[in-house]
């Protein structure tokens, strides 16, 4: 009997790993595509400023300040397209590893060595951002 009590309370503790592969939930994602586009539009219009601007700005500082500024407002607007994307991706994920009652999900490849092999659960993810 204290060997089988052992053993439960032995799994209830190493419940096990996931993996998830990002880049294909990133894809996957509904939203997606039209940050992508967005934040393409938002690269072009850049590069059209910065090529207006700088023609005629006398001197390297004034042209490196530019890009800077332009560069700046391009993380942020990458931050605001992308951000919302990865935390409901992370919601999702953390879903599934509640509902298997797993330790941890980690990315793809990140698992060196583990007592059994992680389980791919970027299939039960993508189910869920559906």
């Amino acid at each position: 009997m204290g060997v089988l009590t052992a053993g439960t309370a032995a799994s209830a503790f190493a419940a096990g790993i996931g993996t998830v592969n990002f880049e294909t939930l990133m894809t996957s994602h509904r939203n997606y595509q039209k940050a992508v586009v967005q934040m393409q539009g938002a690269v072009k219009q850049a590069d059209s400023e910065f090529n207006q601007k700088a023609a005629a700005m006398k001197t390297d500082d004034q042209r490196r300040a530019l890009a800077q500024q332009l560069n700046q407002r391009l993380n942020a607007l990458q931050v605001q397209l992308f951000g919302p994307i990865q935390q409901d991706i992370a919601n999702k994920v953390n879903a599934v590893r509640k509902e298997k009652g797993l330790d941890a999900i980690v990315f793809q490849g990140s698992v060196i060595a583990a007592d059994n092999a992680p389980v791919d659960e970027t299939q039960d993810v993508l189910a869920k951002l559906k």
